[in-house]
């Protein structure tokens, strides 16, 4: 789908339709004429935000803009599908555990993390035909595509009367609109292809400690802290109450290991497969020691399996995620 030349909907379809004044007059409102009067001198939805350009643009850029996930864009493949279609209607959230948490941090929106997901709602703005036409055009075409990216996640997000009541449940779409009324004015976001839709938006939802991790290793310029890209841990007892049960099987299993290998040494080997008579003493012996050997054969398989599977499908993951980008990457080029 080739950029937009004008608002992504019709203005009979916004679901805002307040009136802006002219940024002239943003800041005389007691000198205003009688014919603004019906007109508002601020960002629908934001009375602190003026008219003027550099307003609307600072403003927007704080509600929308992800620079740290722009600067992970070449990384992102190995975390997350390349898809931004890949989100799970809020139903489907529900199903699968997770709360949904209305967040203003535009860097959370579609980030999951155990059983949360972090969803930004809709800027009343963004609801206006009006703003799109003054604000949203050529040359910022930069904004209108993360504007036109955030609106289209919403159109996978929301694909149900049942998604539509936890939405609104959720404080993520204005109370007084109906079923119908959004239907008809999200669906003009529901066949935007990837060309008008800022990078991120190439992405759907992401998952927290994939995206962690990634700003360990790749340490990019915008990260607020050198080991997370945002911390799950709000208060000392969680990360202790969390880091308890992987702690205490570490001890266990080596304890019971050192203890088992201990016995196999101490028991005699010679004469322990000897099969004289009397030798009651011989058979509890055998029976300890293998039963050592037994109790160290399952350790080790135990970490093996612990370590092994999740090294294997971490391996599998980026062998996938390689593929899927040379495979993409291929029929860009194809099509140039």
């Amino acid at each position: 789908m080739p950029a937009f030349t004008s608002a992504p909907f019709p203005p009979s379809c916004a679901l805002n339709k307040e009136l802006l004044g002219s940024p002239s007059s943003a800041k005389h409102d007691s000198s205003q004429p009688q014919s603004d009067a019906e007109t508002i001198q601020y960002i629908p939805g934001n009375p602190t935000v003026s008219l003027f350009p550099n307003e609307v643009y600072d403003h927007l850029s704080k509600e929308l803009a992800t620079p740290l996930l722009d600067k992970l864009y070449i990384q992102l493949w190995l975390v997350a599908k390349k898809s931004g279609y890949h989100i799970d209607a809020l139903h489907a959230q529900k199903v699968k555990g997770r709360s949904i948490i209305p967040t203003e941090d535009p860097r959370l929106h579609l980030v999951w993390n155990r059983n949360k997901i972090y969803i930004k709602p809709v800027p009343l703005c963004l609801q206006n035909h009006e703003f799109w036409v003054r604000y949203l055009q050529p040359p910022k075409r930069a904004l209108s595509s993360i504007a036109i990216g955030f609106m289209r996640s919403y159109a996978y997000l929301i694909k149900s009367p049942l998604d539509f009541a936890i939405a609104k449940e959720s404080y993520l779409i204005p109370t007084d609109i109906d079923w119908i009324q959004w239907s008809i004015f999200i669906n003009h976001f529901h066949l935007v292809k990837d060309e008008s839709v800022a990078r991120r938006y190439h992405y759907g939802q992401l998952r927290l400690s994939r995206l962690n991790w990634a700003v360990r290793i790749f340490r990019p310029k915008y990260a607020g802290a050198r080991w997370c890209y945002e911390n799950p841990y709000w208060s000392t007892g969680e990360f202790i109450e969390r880091a308890t049960f992987p702690l205490v099987f570490l001890f266990a299993s080596v304890s019971i290991a050192l203890s088992s290998m201990q016995v196999a040494l101490s028991v005699p080997v010679e004469g322990l497969w000897s099969h004289e008579d009397g030798q009651q003493l011989q058979e509890m012996n055998r029976a300890f020691w293998l039963f050592s050997i037994a109790v160290v054969l399952l350790w080790l398989l135990t970490w093996v399996l612990l370590l092994g599977i999740p090294l294997v499908v971490l391996c599998a993951q980026v062998l996938w995620g390689f593929r899927n980008r040379e495979e993409k990457q291929g029929i860009n080029s194809s099509t140039v």
